[in-house]
């Protein structure tokens, strides 16, 4: 028999790589375990949260969760939220081993889920269906489950709420019992403004993040929730953005928006001048800090750039550290009953990559971050990030007192939607909510060009998972190679 021609082969091989636009890159691997073998954790979170992680690690070995653990190395996904999404993608989608505890967005759930990259928590392997979410703050809890399974545990969490000037409205004669409602922030931020007159330039009632981009989807959820629009995705996935509680939320909120930038608000029914339009934290926060803003909803981030503000009205506090001038409160409802929400949660939460051969060590490293006392407190001291495990504010330590009252505002949160094309759909509902605010748009024609939008990404040909090439053109390769091969022995049998 005469042998295969190999230079034919390899030449058509070759041809294939170069055509196909596939490249194999070997993949990095950690080594299964063995007994004789140090256990080292691999944790990845952004630059910004490895102090935090450092510090709350810092006690671990003294846990019996360290049990078989002889170290744990941080490790940076980048600097900000998109390097952080890339870099977790491109490892994840490859089959990464090496990865062990993932911090991820709380935005990010349902992604990571769907495409296999993080274990289910609720596998009797590991929490079970009996491990009680309750004792995290609701949202941030909510923002861990995907179809009705865990998939992380909240780590830290931020979440919308309402700066308020306490002098101004002392000075006026009205309390927090006056701002409730959305109704009665809008008649307290009306009789404020008319009184000032022109003492503070540039004065508004209100401000916020409303611009074209994720601030902007935020304030949209957070609006239709706080009228009882809570969830706009059933378990099936389908979208509802028509309802009328959501058209009421969005008609109020559109009186309330001055509309010229030469509309004086202070002899007027406006709150909220047009500024808003393309606001994002830094204007808002300006505002705020410029003392311009009688109410702001912001993050918890703008507390401490408060109180190291030069102003007097910023900076001055009491004998407990907190501020005399100005507080914080949860963000108004439109009647106050319990099934309106009006914060956003923001926020970090850990899951476990399902390719690591460490998974049991890796979620002890989670729950130990995300279930002791101390190590919840670390994301506060560095950053501010209030701890997401509920009990760690009955004993707030002194110099912490003031994440009581993020707690507080923290009974209103609700989560964004946990859908796999989050960010798709986020782009579609801040193009409409900018244009029904800026008046483009009437609110129930904005909405049903939201709903018609979301309904053609919803039903787009999703685009290739990142790294989903890597699989399919080694079957591609193995297939051809074996095509090949076949057309070669015919080749020798007809000779």
């Amino acid at each position: 028999m005469k042998k295969i021609n190999i230079k034919t082969t390899v030449f058509l091989l070759l041809l294939l790589f170069m055509t196909s636009g596939v490249f194999l890159v070997p993949a990095i691997a950690k080594t299964e375990l063995k007994t004789s073998q140090p256990v080292v954790i691999d944790i990845v979170v952004t630059d910004e949260q490895f102090a935090s992680v450092t510090a709350g690690l810092n006690r671990f070995q003294d846990s019996p969760l360290s049990n078989g653990i002889d170290a744990v190395n941080i490790i940076s996904s980048g600097s900000n939220a998109d390097q952080q999404l890339a870099f977790l993608q491109t490892r994840l989608a490859a089959g990464d081993t090496t990865l062990d505890v993932i911090g991820l967005d709380v935005v990010w759930t349902a992604q990571f889920a769907a495409n296999g990259w993080i274990i289910n928590l609720s596998s009797p392997t590991y929490l079970g269906t009996s491990y009680d979410m309750s004792i995290f703050i609701g949202g941030m809890a909510d923002s861990c489950i995907y179809k009705d399974s865990i998939y992380a545990l909240p780590w830290f969490f931020n979440l919308g709420v309402l700066y308020y000037r306490r002098d101004l409205m002392e000075q006026n004669g009205f309390t927090l019992d006056d701002i409730d409602t959305w109704a009665e922030l809008n008649a307290t931020a009306n009789a404020i403004l008319a009184a000032n007159s022109s003492d503070i330039s540039g004065l508004v009632g209100f401000t916020a993040q409303m611009a074209n981009y994720e601030g902007g989807t935020v304030n949209f959820i957070e609006w239709i929730g706080a009228n009882g629009a809570t969830e706009i995705v059933d378990a099936e996935g389908d979208f509802n953005v028509t309802k009328s509680e959501i058209v009421e939320a969005l008609t109020f909120l559109k009186a309330l928006i001055a509309p010229s930038d030469t509309t004086d608000l202070a002899t007027t029914d406006y709150i909220i001048s047009r500024e808003i339009l393309t606001s994002t934290e830094a204007e808002s926060g300006d505002k705020w800090l410029d003392g311009e803003a009688i109410f702001v909803r912001q993050w918890p981030y703008i507390y401490d750039l408060s109180l190291e503000s030069s102003d007097p009205i910023f900076n001055s506090v009491d004998g407990d550290g907190l501020p005399i001038n100005w507080g914080i409160t949860g963000i108004p409802t439109f009647d106050g009953t319990v099934d309106q929400k009006s914060a956003c949660v923001g926020g970090q939460i850990l899951s476990i990559n399902s390719q690591s051969p460490y998974k049991q060590a890796a979620l002890n490293v989670t729950r130990y971050l995300c279930e002791d006392n101390f190590s919840q407190y670390q994301p506060l001291e560095e950053y501010s990030h209030p701890p997401a495990l509920k009990e760690t504010y009955q004993g707030l330590p002194t110099d912490l007192l003031f994440a009581e009252a993020f707690f507080n505002a923290s009974d209103v949160t609700l989560a964004r939607p946990i859908f796999p094309k989050y960010s798709l759909v986020s782009d579609v509902i801040s193009d409409s909510f900018s244009a029904i605010i800026s008046c483009q748009a009437t609110p129930q024609a904005g909405l049903t060009t939201m709903q018609n939008n979301i309904e053609s990404v919803l039903t787009e040909v999703p685009d290739v998972i990142p790294g989903f090439m890597l699989p399919l053109g080694l079957l591609v390769i193995s297939s051809m190679i074996s095509l090949i091969i076949i057309v070669q022995r015919k080749k020798v049998k007809k000779k």
